[in-house]
């Protein structure tokens, strides 16, 4: 889609790319996340797209018209180049299958060609391309949003369950280690409910996804709460599904494999012109507060992936002579180093955003207080606390209890106006670090900020 591979992840002949066309500066952006898995090779091209194309010699890999974007797809970057390149970062990936033009047939192939030890057609033929060991990919998705009317052979809820079931069911006869993630719609749907009643016993996974976005700016920002609640109903529909389908308690719970999320409205940033998004203030703490949804909920979640990693409604953005950091990824890179570990309940008391909401039932069913907030305790011992003040035009001052005593590091992400955006040679996100001495009691957040407190308790 877009700029995300080709111009993105992978730039032959730029002087800023290695020898095996990486765009180095993207690396060490990757890097510096620490992403524990990477999907590939999409979202709706998957519909499309037959990963044999994009293997063995380059000069006689096929080019092919691309359905989901409307565009070229020529297969100079496949599967060798994606895993050689996730080595690369220090990732794991995560691959999605094609049930739109696919077949069976070809998904179990792929398997083989990726995970095969055994003197059998696809695993020689890895190594005939030069790969002796198998990449031994862990993840695989059951398709992409089949339920979409936008798909390439889009299928009823009934029809899918009945594939996936079948496909599932081959897939782990051809390597049982594999971990298979079921299509699921948005986690508050009947697509959700029905594919789980009739797949549960198969998958290890279920996926939703959702987009949030708005104009205005507290929509905007209180839009990913939405995802809270449909983690919760998609728990519960699974709990449902394993409780009707008889599953042993001795199989593993599955989790929801939250695969595809952001800030993005498909107006201003259309996806067949490269849904190149400009981010905001207002977007980077509406990322802020979806991370905070997923550290609160991490006991349901397996998986989450941000859309996408470069270009595409993404927090990099490259250009031929370098790389621009947008607002959104200094709450990713904020997340992403410090917010591991093992979540703690925060107990909150403030004021309570009652505006309109983006969708419409937040209102009726969330609360939206002023502060959004999460809480992790990290391995190296630190308590590390997230808050979001959505208050466009005024600070918070809070008074905080169990952050410690002495020196807290302190993490700010801010601007002059919600509307601040990063753009080249300019950059107009304010990020500072500093420290905080928690023996004052009370804290000052600032309006339109992400902060995050960190301490020893």
């Amino acid at each position: 889609m877009g700029r995300c591979v080709y111009g993105g992840i992978y730039d032959p002949g730029n002087s800023l790319s290695d020898e095996d066309g990486f765009r180095k500066d993207v690396i060490e952006a990757i890097k510096s996340l620490d992403v524990p898995v990477i999907r590939y090779p999409g979202g709706n091209f998957c519909a499309t797209y037959h990963w044999m194309d994009g293997i063995g010699p380059k000069e006689k890999r096929p080019t092919r018209p691309e359905l989901a974007w409307l565009g070229i797809e020529s297969n100079q970057f496949g599967t060798d180049e994606f895993m050689k390149w996730c080595k690369i970062v220090g990732t794991e990936p995560y691959i999605c299958l094609n049930m739109g033009t696919g077949t069976l047939d070809e998904a179990m192939a792929w398997v083989e060609y990726c995970n095969g030890t055994k003197d059998t057609f696809y695993a020689n033929l890895r190594r005939k391309n030069g790969h002796e060991e198998p990449y031994n990919v862990k993840y695989w998705a059951l398709g992409n949003e089949i339920w979409g009317p936008w798909q390439v052979n889009q299928m009823t809820k009934e029809n899918y369950a009945l594939a996936a079931h079948q496909w599932a069911k081959a897939l782990k006869l051809l390597d049982p280690k594999i971990q298979l993630i079921l299509c699921g719609e948005t986690g508050h749907s009947s697509w959700d409910h029905h594919v789980l009643q009739n797949a549960i016993q198969f998958v290890d996974m279920h996926s939703i996804h959702i987009y949030t976005a708005s104009n205005a700016h507290l929509p905007n920002v209180t839009a990913p709460l939405c995802a809270e609640r449909s983690i919760e109903m998609a728990a519960s529909m699974i709990d449902l599904a394993r409780i009707e389908a008889k599953v042993p308690p001795s199989a593993p719970r599955q989790t929801i494999c939250f695969d595809e999320w952001n800030v993005w409205d498909p107006v201003r940033a259309p996806g067949e012109q490269g849904a190149e998004e400009q981010y905001t203030i207002s977007d980077a703490l509406a990322v802020a507060v979806w991370l905070n949804v997923f550290v609160r909920q991490s006991k349901y979640l397996g998986m989450a992936n941000i859309a996408q990693s470069v270009n595409v409604i993404s927090p990099l953005m490259t250009s031929k002579d370098g790389l621009r950091k947008q607002t959104i990824w200094w709450p990713l890179y904020l997340f992403s180093k410090y917010m591991r570990g093992t979540t703690l309940g925060a107990h909150l008391r403030c004021g309570e955003y009652d505006g309109v909401t983006e969708p419409k039932w937040i209102r009726d069913i969330l609360q939206t207080p002023w502060l959004d907030v999460s809480c992790v305790l990290g391995d190296d011992g630190f308590v590390n606390l997230a808050v979001v003040n959505i208050k466009e035009d005024a600070d918070v001052r809070v008074r905080l209890v169990g952050v410690g005593e002495g020196n807290v590091q302190t993490f700010v992400v801010t601007g002059e106006n919600v509307n601040a955006k990063t753009v080249e040679k300019e950059d107009s996100t304010g990020y500072r670090e500093g420290t905080w001495q928690a023996k004052e009691g009370t804290f000052v957040f600032e309006r339109h900020s992400l902060t995050l407190l960190r301490s020893k308790p």
